[in-house]
């Protein structure tokens, strides 16, 4: 049954700098899905606070172009498999979450 969601869903990773692309066309919902004291300490700028412990993939069908993120990847990798589960056909995620936003000397804030 997932698999054939999996088929049916448009899956993508996209780089940091595809995600600073996506922001400056104002074409994206940032979702981080890491805990809120996580969030507090920094976070993309714009994103929305949707903890991975809280995760409702069905509250979230409501908004275009969502793109996931967490430290590295794991937990909004789950995320996403949670939006597939849901039927959500569209899931994009920021490969290597925060972690490889600061890499790439992008910024965040507290």
């Amino acid at each position: 049954m997932i698999i054939a969601n999996i088929i049916q869903a448009q899956y993508q990773l996209i780089t940091p700098q595809e995600l600073e692309q996506r922001m400056k066309n104002k074409s994206v919902v940032l979702i981080d899905v890491r805990e809120k004291d996580e969030y507090d300490q920094g976070h993309i700028p714009g994103a929305l606070l949707k903890p991975l412990s809280e995760f409702s993939a069905k509250e979230l069908a409501s908004y275009p172009n969502i793109v996931l993120y967490c430290r590295s990847g794991k937990r909004s990798h789950t995320a996403a498999e949670k939006m597939i589960e849901a039927g959500l056909t569209t899931i994009t995620e920021l490969k290597g979450g925060i972690s490889a936003w600061q890499e790439a000397h992008l910024p965040v804030v507290a």
